[in-house]
């Protein structure tokens, strides 16, 4: 029996039916610790307030201290603690001083010197090395203490490379969230398109996200039959709005607002084409939600799941993040060449299931932790 304890900040819809896939393999008997509640700020956009806690999860005390963050788990020393030390490092120095297997499960580092440097992304790639180099200490932990790393695909692996991780010791295990159930598609994006081919955005509307590149590359095609679909919470007090009134296509753009993420199926439903224009994401669940419905998707290089859920020319494209002639370029396929969404969006839908479920994750889990063990056997 494979017994694990995989400690995250807060509940997230985008991980619960992974860690249910889990806990139904025979051979687990799985433990999930919260340190947090859902946040009012994910409310806000779109979360669900109340998370259903199931008979495997808990949420640990307001405590900082290691002893008291493990009260609920009394058979700690016997489990393989799956963390990220952002949440907290007292908790891993704990297993290493204890000699408790532990692995290390994190995104691509570097959102934080990003939104430092004001998403000025030469900047940030010119940089990026210099603070993975920075990070050597905490690479220096994992491959001398974890039994491995998890990434939240290459660009987190090849990161963990660059800490100081051999190859060896790191593999893939994504973010998952179930694949879409079949919804009605919205009838306030089918009002709004009228008979226009619908191009989809969802997440947060802020300068991370690249709202402001996907604006400008969807004005620089002047494609009439053809509108944009924001669907997410402003957070930059109306300036897109604002922007696409200054690029003459406001008639063309559908400020939806944030959408419940139990209901979210509608939104993809009624789109013809998925974008994720994000500065930085360190994976971006989104586009698991569109390839599981059967939509093309286009994404950025710093994007974790555009690496995997994307496979460039067969259901969609790469760009450069930030850069709107690149994306301008991708998005014009699409324009011309309408017909082949129907191709791409199979294929999405068929990588989505061969893949990216909930099942293959766990499976995926199971099989690099039971070699991991035998490894340091």
């Amino acid at each position: 029996m494979l017994k694990i304890c995989i400690w995250m900040n807060i509940p997230s819809h985008y991980q619960s039916a992974f860690f249910e896939a889990l806990d139904e393999q025979d051979n687990v008997d799985l433990q999930v610790r919260y340190f947090s509640r859902t946040s009012q700020s994910r409310v806000a956009e779109g979360w669900n307030s109340s998370h259903e806690i199931k008979s495997f999860e808990s949420f640990t005390t307001n405590s900082r201290e290691p002893e008291a963050l493990l009260e609920t788990l009394p058979d700690w020393k016997t489990r393989v603690h799956i963390i990220n030390s952002h949440f907290s490092q007292g908790l891993i120095d704990l297993f290493c001083a204890e000699k408790v297997n532990w692995c290390h499960w994190s995104e691509l580092p570097g959102i934080r010197l990003a939104e430092l440097l004001g998403y000025r992304m030469h900047l940030y790639r010119t940089l990026a090395p210099l603070m993975l180099i920075l990070k050597r200490k905490e690479g220096a932990k994992i491959a001398s203490y974890a039994l491995g790393a998890f990434g939240q695909g290459v660009l987190a692996r090849k990161s963990f490379q660059a800490m100081g991780v051999k190859a060896h010791k790191s593999t893939d295990l994504f973010y998952v969230p179930d694949a879409l159930p079949a919804m009605e598609p919205c009838e306030q994006i089918l009002k709004f398109a009228n008979g226009r081919k619908v191009f989809l955005a969802v997440g947060a509307l802020c300068k991370r996200k690249g709202i402001d590149v996907l604006l400008k590359a969807f004005a620089g095609l002047k494609a009439e039959e053809w509108c944009l679909v924001l669907c997410g919470l402003d957070k930059a007090n109306g300036q897109y709005e604002y922007l696409a009134e200054r690029l003459g296509i406001r008639e063309q753009i559908n400020f939806l607002g944030a959408y419940p993420s139990d209901r979210i199926a509608e939104v993809y439903a009624a789109a013809d084409v998925f974008i994720l224009a994000s500065r930085f994401d360190g994976w971006g669940a989104v586009l698991n939600e569109a390839a599981s419905i059967g939509l093309p998707l286009i994404g950025t290089d710093l994007c974790g799941a555009a690496w995997h859920v994307i496979e460039d020319g067969k259901n969609g494209y790469r760009v450069k993040a930030g850069s709107v002639q690149e994306l301008t370029d991708k998005i014009r396929i699409y324009i011309e060449t309408p017909h082949i969404t129907r191709e791409q969006g199979r294929y999405s839908k068929e990588l989505f299931f061969r893949e990216f479920t909930p099942e293959r994750n766990a499976q995926r889990l199971v099989k690099a932790l039971n070699e991991w063990k035998v490894g340091c056997g």
